[in-house]
């Protein structure tokens, strides 16, 4: 048994190919992502996914390939983001139920660089409320899940985008990392987590949590 999932670079090679495209893609993505919260128990790996957004980018995508001018290896690929990073029309609860209430004009710049090289922006994922625990439980979003064992979490305080590359939904996933937030769900959900060198990825358009680290 293989638990090999695609990468940037096998989807870049599908399209480039036309073995497949962004919006067969992206649809797959969303039949797997709306199946997670019907399972028993929920996986809670997303708490926001606008299915039409998605789609929309998807096409747009599918467009450039077709004219043979993606922006980049990225092009059509899906990425989930952390509720820490604004993106334009979702609210950022950083885990919270009393954040987030109005919508994001803008992507975070991290958001944004991602989206301009072609990147489907695929929803918000799951956090520890306000990343101040390395598990996936959250009071007011769900017990985000291991995707390989439901009765273990995910590690925190990058929950969901470390269970959606996990289970292969997503290739890559935007988290970020204080004190283990990204590394510590990426040791749970079996995959590569980086904490990239303190001012190395911007932070413009994220609640900064932890000042000196994140």
């Amino acid at each position: 048994m293989s638990f090999r999932f695609p990468t940037v670079a096998d989807y870049a090679a599908a399209y480039r190919k036309h073995a497949a495209d962004p919006v067969q893609v992206a649809g797959r993505a969303l039949d797997a992502a709306r199946t997670l919260d019907r399972m028993d128990p929920p996986l809670r790996t997303f708490i926001a996914l606008d299915e039409a957004d998605v789609r929309r980018q998807a096409e747009a995508s599918a467009m450039r390939w077709s004219r043979g001018a993606p922006r980049s290896e990225l092009d059509g690929v899906p990425v989930a983001v952390k509720d820490e990073y604004d993106v334009a029309g979702y609210g950022t609860t950083c885990g919270t139920a009393f954040l987030g209430k109005e919508p994001a004009t803008a992507d975070a710049l991290a958001v944004a660089r991602l989206r301009a090289a072609g990147a489907v922006i695929f929803g918000k994922t799951n956090m520890s409320e306000l990343g101040l625990a390395p598990s996936g439980i959250n009071p007011w979003h769900g017990i985000a899940r291991n995707p390989y064992d439901p009765n273990r979490d995910t590690g925190g305080s990058s929950t969901g985008s470390g269970a959606s590359v996990g289970m292969g939904l997503t290739p890559i996933a935007l988290g970020n990392d204080g004190g283990g937030s990204v590394r510590i769900p990426a040791a749970h959900n079996g995959v590569v987590g980086i904490k990239g060198t303190f001012g190395r990825v911007p932070m413009e358009g994220v609640p900064i949590l932890c000042w000196s680290l994140e």
